[in-house]
């Protein structure tokens, strides 16, 4: 058996690299039942014949949609266009509080008109629950700060379509490698990316690049516990009146206070109510 890592997977055949090179394989019946493989993935290959996949080593960390395993951190790329999608990125910022990655907030395209307000909303929203970074990949500006900050990691590059991934990807790489996309005519870009692949960097620093998205879903967890996923909120939970707290109809709550003296930002605390009763519906139908 060789161990490897499934660094791409196109239709239905597996990259996966070794200390020998990369192998082409396919995947047992078994290992299909069990479920999809993830770039991402530590598996045994048998190569005895044609390169097959038998054993999948236990996952760190798992993403679905983008479907990418064993990262240690998600950047998450914006940009003013398309216009951001912030209920995903508090989703995917819930994922990594969940699974204990790191997180980091790219503002990318800062060299364009109105970037600098981002980058003020993105400091305000989420710099106390991640790192803030503003980047212009197409100028270079920021990309070796983000370099540093991922160096010797593995780490997802996630975001809507056109908000420049591919072009980031490019930057870090220092030299034209992914194929870059434009803005269709809705202004919600187009797929650039159609698969998952990881990149290595050198410095043992690699990232998945990932296809534009703008649906991203939580794992199913009781409602209860998705306040304890924002981390911004634990500064004002311990004045709650109520132990276990969900911050949303109790009374006298310490977060809601907080929201109302601008302590918090009230849009993300309403993105928190919304994405708490997504959550609640999802949470009733679980035996359904």
């Amino acid at each position: 058996m060789i161990e490897g890592r499934v660094v791409k997977e196109v239709g239905g055949r597996f990259f996966v690299k070794t200390d020998d090179g990369v192998m082409v394989c396919s995947a047992r019946g078994k290992l299909k039942e069990i479920g999809e493989l993830y770039v991402g993935d530590v598996v045994f290959v048998d190569d005895s014949d044609s390169p097959v996949i038998e054993k999948l080593a236990p996952r760190e960390s798992m993403l679905v949609r983008p479907y990418v395993s064993n990262i240690d951190g998600i950047v998450i790329v914006l940009a003013v266009t398309p216009q951001p999608d912030f209920l995903l990125a508090d989703k995917m910022i819930v994922g990594c509080v969940e699974q204990q990655l790191d997180a980091i907030v790219c503002v990318n395209k800062c060299d364009l008109d109105g970037s600098g307000d981002l980058v003020a909303k993105v400091k305000t929203e989420y710099g106390g629950v991640a790192d803030v970074i503003a980047v212009s990949a197409t100028e270079g500006r920021g990309v070796d700060a983000l370099k540093g900050m991922i160096r010797g990691r593995f780490f997802c590059l996630a975001g809507q379509s056109a908000v420049g991934k591919s072009s980031l990807i490019n930057a870090l790489c220092g030299g034209e490698r992914m194929a870059v996309g434009a803005l269709g005519r809705n202004a919600r870009g187009r797929h650039t990316t159609r698969h998952v692949e990881i990149i290595e960097l050198g410095d043992g620093t690699s990232i998945a690049d990932t296809c534009g998205f703008s649906r991203y879903e939580i794992p199913l967890v009781d409602p209860a516990t998705l306040a304890g996923c924002y981390v911004d909120f634990d500064e004002y939970r311990n004045v709650c009146r109520f132990r276990g707290c969900t911050h949303t109809v109790e009374e006298c709550c310490g977060v809601k206070e907080a929201v109302a003296e601008g302590k918090l930002p009230k849009e993300r605390y309403d993105r928190y109510l919304q994405l708490y009763e997504e959550m609640s519906k999802r949470w009733e139908k679980r035996y359904g």
